[in-house]
């Protein structure tokens, strides 16, 4: 193998994230993208077909949308669906609990199938964390390179936070929580297969790159990429325009790792008042609902279709994600490029496209005290909030999903040349 440029690659993945798709279109640009296999993906020929049959072909092909592959994905996927559908009908229908274990046994079994389809066929295997750990160890068996792309923190640093989060804020613990601290080992332990046979480690933040060091993966191993920012929107957000109450937004799972608990707590004791509101836009992982119902100035908007979010986000003035633990959080780039000023944890994987006191506020992990005065400081500043927003926009352009797939491109390329 001579470089990249003449090794033949798979990746395999159980779900197209946008941060993924981002990293394909760039393989797939420079000639570098041999096969995808993935679960549950429809061609737009095929959601047209779907889409014609009697009465419920419609909306059964609009529930799908979020699936279709993109045109440069067409021809090149194969999908491993039953899992996935499986999953998908029991997220309807049954509770957290039991669509954790089912999720669990599928992304298992896509990786198993994976394994026995696809190990050794290809030079390199680009692969997912948790999806990833059979069909690595086929493909080290035959002799071939396994790169690992990591979009949340080392699996330690995660179980750490949950453990933590779940002894302070044990009113709002669930059986879907107390669950995953019984099979959080077993879930390490697949993950740490997964880096210990992974030739290389793509980290979508710096963030996520630290954890692994911290955790004695060599730093040969790992390098950070970060997930690239969406366009620039054309119509960006308020940023403090206007005379009525400032208007902040969590976008997000309302869970113990993005921190809500400290924000709820940060927002009584910051004391807004009516100068204030905060909207919430996520699904629900906490029971925590009667004390959203009862906090003066929180508006509860429920899980926001696309155009939604949007329209949510232009209409805000500041996002807020105090999170205690991610990869690169997607709700920060999305802000950036609404022109959004962000307040934000440097756990949120940011980094430098947040930078405190220029658009936006960085405060500490955990920090409820914080949070508040950062909180209290927007209001303070709300004249200075268009300016910081017109620099968060400027920070997006400034890393787009282009850069951030030339430069995972040339990684790999370095990686393959320093094997060859």
């Amino acid at each position: 193998m001579h470089g990249l440029n003449s090794a033949t690659v798979l990746v395999s993945t159980p779900d197209l994230r946008p941060s993924l798709l981002s990293v394909l279109q760039g393989l797939a640009d420079n000639g570098l993208l041999q096969r995808v296999v993935t679960t549950l993906s429809f061609s737009a020929r095929r959601l047209k077909h779907i889409s014609r049959v009697p009465v419920l072909g419609s909306p059964i092909a609009n529930a799908l949308q979020r699936r279709q592959l993109p045109a440069f994905l067409e021809g090149k996927t194969d999908a491993i669906w039953l899992g996935e559908f499986v999953r998908l009908v029991a997220a309807k229908s049954a509770g957290p609990l039991t669509t954790h274990r089912i999720w669990d046994w599928a992304e298992r079994r896509f990786d198993r199938l994976v394994a026995k389809t696809y190990g050794g066929r290809f030079d390199l295997v680009y692969g997912v964390e948790h999806g990833s750990a059979a069909t690595f160890a086929a493909q080290k068996a035959a002799g071939g390179i396994c790169v690992l792309r990591q979009v949340t923190a080392h699996g330690r640093t995660l179980d750490a936070v949950l453990r933590r989060e779940c002894e302070r804020f044990p009113q709002f613990v669930t059986p879907y929580h107390r669950q995953l601290l019984l099979d959080d080992q077993k879930l390490i332990a697949r993950k740490e297969q997964e880096y210990r046979d992974a030739d290389l480690i793509i980290a979508n933040s710096e963030y996520v790159l630290r954890t692994f060091i911290d955790h004695g993966i060599s730093p040969a191993k790992v390098i950070g990429v970060p997930t690239g920012c969406p366009p620039v929107e054309k119509i960006l957000a308020r940023s403090g325009q206007g005379s009525d109450p400032l208007r902040f937004l969590y976008a997000g799972t309302v869970s113990l790792r993005k921190g809500f608990p400290y924000l709820l707590e940060a927002w009584r004791k910051a004391k807004l008042g009516s100068a204030a509101e905060l909207s919430v836009a996520g699904g629900i992982e906490l029971d925590i609902v009667p004390e959203l119902e009862r906090t003066p100035g929180i508006r509860y908007l429920g899980v926001l279709p696309k155009n939604e979010l949007k329209r949510a986000y232009r209409e805000s003035d500041v996002l807020v994600l105090p999170t205690l633990c991610e990869g690169l959080a997607h709700v920060v780039l999305e802000s950036l490029s609404f022109g959004l000023p962000a307040i934000t944890t440097q756990a949120s994987g940011a980094g430098s496209l947040v930078v405190d006191g220029e658009n936006g506020f960085i405060v500490p992990e955990a920090d409820a005290d914080g949070l508040a005065s950062a909180l209290a400081a927007a209001l303070s500043r709300r004249g200075g909030l268009p300016a910081f927003g017109a620099r968060s926009a400027e920070r997006a352009a400034s890393w787009t999903v282009a850069n951030s797939n030339a430069e995972h491109v040339r990684a790999l390329q370095r990686f393959l040349e320093e094997r060859r």
